[in-house]
């Protein structure tokens, strides 16, 4: 299992739960509460996705100037 392939199946499911929570937000919510609590799920979400990315940057950037090193 590689780091990529685990990766893109988290960046996936993210994706997929904030569209899940957009779709009920624009369905509608029953009061203020809801709507604020479904925001702090998305912001998380989104939150997690960019720190992923930014962590899986830059392990694949030390395993590519490790390959470079290497040879």
């Amino acid at each position: 299992m590689s780091v990529v392939w685990i990766r893109d199946k988290l960046v996936k499911y993210l994706r997929t739960s904030r569209e899940d929570i957009k779709d009920t937000i624009m369905a509608g919510v029953k009061d203020i509460s809801q709507l604020e609590y479904l925001r702090g799920q998305y912001t998380a979400l989104v939150n997690v996705e960019n720190e992923l990315r930014e962590l899986l940057g830059k392990v694949i950037e030390d395993d590519d100037g490790e390959q470079g090193n290497s040879t």
